[in-house]
């Protein structure tokens, strides 16, 4: 992965899946100076962006317009707001007037003695590249990165229920996770945050 990663360059299927593991890879992480160049906005975090560089020129690249602009707001919603140990933890992740939406992103920190990670279960995804990483920093920190991009030209995402995702609860608490670095994506490579 190393090297600048541009539009003129040759992209393959090997290039989309360095990407895979690299996702929600930041500077504090011992590897990121191996994949420094693919933070291509320079954020400090390997994000959809980054991955859209790749993925946009899949299969047969993505086609847009210079006014489609990623637009709307994405909203994490837990199912219940206080749990016991064993409970499972269920946040619907919802788009909101999402408007050419063709990747997105965002980070979900959160505390590995009180909640583990179980998966996700796609509602309205579309045909989108699933390429969350639950990610451990180098200095402790847990990080599950949801992350999905399109491949070319496939269909943007629409407003409703986008994915659920899953806890398990270790321990009594209240729920306190807060989504952040959060980023739409649109054909163009164009950003909207949230």
């Amino acid at each position: 992965m190393q090297g600048d990663i541009n539009r003129d360059k040759r992209i393959d299927d090997n290039d989309l899946t360095s990407f895979m593991n690299y996702t929600g890879l930041r500077t504090v992480d011992s590897d990121f100076e191996y994949v420094s160049a693919g933070d291509v906005n320079k954020n400090g975090l390997i994000d959809a962006y980054d991955i859209s560089i790749v993925a946009t020129q899949l299969d047969g690249g993505a086609h847009a317009s210079a006014t489609d602009k990623a637009e709307g707001t994405i909203a994490v919603t837990p199912g219940k707001t206080s749990y016991k140990a064993g409970d499972e933890l269920r946040l619907t992740v919802s788009g909101k007037d999402l408007k050419c939406v063709n990747a997105l992103s965002f980070a979900l920190p959160y505390n590995t003695a009180e909640l583990e990670y179980l998966g996700m279960e796609l509602l309205n995804m579309k045909e989108m590249v699933n390429l969350t990483n639950d990610r451990l920093h180098s200095n402790g920190q847990k990080e599950l990165f949801p992350t999905f991009v399109n491949r070319g030209n496939n269909a943007l995402l629409e407003d409703g229920d986008l994915f659920v995702i899953k806890f398990k609860a270790k321990k009594a608490g209240k729920y306190n996770l807060k989504a952040i670095d959060g980023m739409l994506v649109d054909r163009s490579l164009g950003i909207k945050q949230f």
